[in-house]
């Protein structure tokens, strides 16, 4: 693991979170050091459970933090939330013809329960007792809202010096969901968004943009049930789920397809040129409580007001993000054959 790249997951698990943990778990590339829980998709007890789900079923040797149980800010005013109930982008549950609640996310993973346990130590302060005590040879991947990163910035600023590289899923250049100027990521917590954005960290956005261009679809599913371990049967279950709903509340260019967003980023760390289409824009996030707050401000002008702080991710290589995900999963398939 000597070349792996150095990662900490940051998650509100949730099923593209679960992917992306999948992934940084078996890829040799990663040398995933922990994972960081969060409220976002779902309440920070589900969200912990769900990774604690993922961790098990892969008997992987990762430990688990839970952190933060809700946004710093943006939940003290009403008026900034609204009526809104969790699923991105809708105020009323749709049912399916069984009484299901068609959902982007289920409250608990298509995994066994877990037995395992999540460590003692908060996520934030075991981000900045890590960060610190490294060689500045880390990256953070947020892949739900940024609270326990912006916690452990606010906490000890000095931490910003010693993260590699932040890639973080979030936010919309021409893409929203949860509002008409915005992401969920973003929206549920943009104060912890601006902090990340202002601490003088290299950051690689990932927005809706890019993650809309690498979907799974139906035959996606039908391979992952050929394979037949339980992390490819896990993954078919997730987009089973996601497919419906996107079809739903957020159709796709291509119908019966729906976008892996997180497992998308981690992927970044793996193959470089899973991303395209990138470009360096001083990118800020709106806290104003108006009509775009949480909306990501990319100033795309050759002559800025602010520096330049992020590159920013418009497109996508949906044939090699494919073929990171079957690779690892078929990978795995063999490996447990012959053990």
């Amino acid at each position: 693991m000597s070349d792996a790249v150095k990662v900490i997951l940051d998650c509100d698990t949730g099923d593209d979170d679960a992917v992306a943990i999948m992934t940084a778990v078996l890829s040799e590339k990663i040398d995933l050091l922990g994972v960081c829980t969060v409220q976002g998709n779902k309440g920070i007890e589900y969200t912990t459970e769900n990774t604690l789900r993922v961790i098990e079923a892969l008997n992987a040797d990762v430990p688990v933090f839970q952190g933060c149980p809700g946004p710093i800010a943006s939940r003290l005013l009403y008026s900034r939330h609204g009526s809104f109930s969790g699923m991105t982008g809708v105020k009323e549950d749709v049912k399916n013809e069984k009484g299901e609640v068609i959902s982007y996310h289920t409250d608990y993973l298509p995994l066994p329960k877990a037995t395992i346990k999540k460590q003692e130590k908060h996520a934030v302060f075991w981000l900045v007792e890590t960060l610190l005590a490294s060689e500045g040879d880390i990256c953070v991947v947020p892949t739900g809202p940024m609270t326990n990163l912006a916690m452990a910035l606010r906490l000890e600023p000095a931490i910003a010096k010693k993260i590699k590289e932040v890639v973080f899923m979030g936010g919309g250049v021409n893409v929203f969901n949860s509002t008409g100027a915005s992401e969920f990521n973003i929206w549920n917590d943009p104060e912890a968004a601006e902090i990340v954005l202002q601490a003088g960290i290299p950051i690689t956005m990932v927005p809706l943009d890019a993650t809309h261009q690498a979907n799974f679809d139906l035959e996606d599913c039908r391979r992952l049930r050929e394979i037949g371990t339980v992390a490819a049967n896990a993954v078919a279950d997730i987009m089973d789920t996601r497919i419906e709903a996107y079809d739903l509340y957020q159709p796709q260019a291509t119908l019966h397809t729906a976008p892996l967003h997180d497992a998308l980023a981690l992927s970044y760390l793996i193959d470089r040129e899973v991303l395209q289409d990138l470009h360096f824009w001083r990118v800020d996030v709106d806290i104003s409580g108006g009509f775009a707050d949480g909306a990501t401000l990319c100033d795309t002008r050759a002559f800025t007001d602010l520096p330049r702080n992020c590159t920013v991710a418009l497109g996508a290589n949906n044939e090699r993000f494919h073929s990171i995900i079957f690779g690892l999963l078929e990978r795995q398939k063999r490996e447990l054959e012959a053990a």
